[in-house]
């Protein structure tokens, strides 16, 4: 036999997918970047974590013998994983006859799939954080909303520096605004950074970036958070499989992306939500 067309033949092809759906994966994506982070595991167990009691600290003299106050731990949230998949099928004649548009085609839009997916799930739940809430619905965005919200996390004793993200029509409305924009700062090392293309400025311990997965509206909700305010945790990261089908439109190859992770808030008070038009 000659000719067949086998994975041989296709690897090439296969292999500058994966890396083109996994660079644009992370061009589209930027909230992992900004968020806790876990990778320890593999399986589909639910991952719980817990808070504990204080105590509380008293005067003590030479005399006094101080007694042991309670550290017990509570359950405070659970990440339950799910696995996300999409696939494309590349016939043979298309593979043939265009083997460099399909491998941009299918490259591009599998890894921006992927990383829209991831992205907006994380900013989804920028609802949830309970911080505080600035701005109003209708409204655009204002400084002294970034100082309210930037004091809400502080006082919840949320460590800095903290991540602001908005739509950039959000970002648009601050800074036009005829007045009351303060000088902001270019922090070098972001911006030369993987986060170099969502990131726009530095102000008072606040990193700002625009991310377009943020759900536009009247009411957008974007957020300002401490690191850990959520979390992100990946069990299986982008996968790309592929699947020879000869069966099916003369023969061709099925490219099966997936993907496995949790996401959900994990210290809630160190978040705040800003509420402001995209419009």
């Amino acid at each position: 036999m000659a000719n067949e067309s086998s994975y041989t033949s296709m690897s090439g092809l296969v292999n500058s997918i994966i890396d083109t759906a996994l660079l644009t994966a992370s061009e589209q994506s930027i909230m992992p970047m900004l968020v806790k982070n876990w990778n320890d595991g593999l399986t589909s167990a639910t991952r719980i974590w817990a808070s504990y009691t204080g105590g509380t600290v008293a005067t003590v003299t030479e005399a006094t013998d101080m007694a042991a106050q309670t550290f017990t731990p509570a359950a405070a949230g659970t990440l339950t994983p799910v696995r996300y998949g999409t696939a494309y099928f590349l016939t043979d004649d298309r593979i043939n006859s265009d083997p460099f548009g399909a491998q941009q085609d299918a490259g591009l839009d599998l890894g921006r799939l992927m990383g829209v997916k991831v992205d907006s799930t994380l900013t989804g739940l920028f609802s949830s954080l309970t911080g505080g809430t600035v701005g109003t619905a209708g409204g655009t965005l204002t400084w002294q909303n970034i100082q309210r919200a930037s004091a809400y996390i502080k006082a919840a004793y949320g460590p800095g520096p903290y991540a602001c993200v908005m739509r950039p029509e959000q970002w648009y409305y601050l800074v036009s605004a005829t007045s009351g924009v303060p000088t902001l700062m270019q922090n070098s090392a972001i911006a030369n950074s993987v986060l170099g293309g969502f990131y726009t400025a530095s102000f008072a311990g606040i990193d700002f970036y625009t991310d377009s997965n943020i759900t536009s509206g009247t009411a957008a909700v974007a957020a300002m958070f401490a690191a850990d305010a959520i979390g992100l945790d990946v069990r299986q990261p982008l996968r790309i499989e592929p699947q020879r089908d000869a069966s099916r439109s003369g023969g061709g190859w099925e490219l099966n992306a997936t993907i496995k992770f949790a996401a959900g808030v994990y210290r809630p008070t160190w978040g705040a939500q800003l509420i402001g038009t995209s419009a």
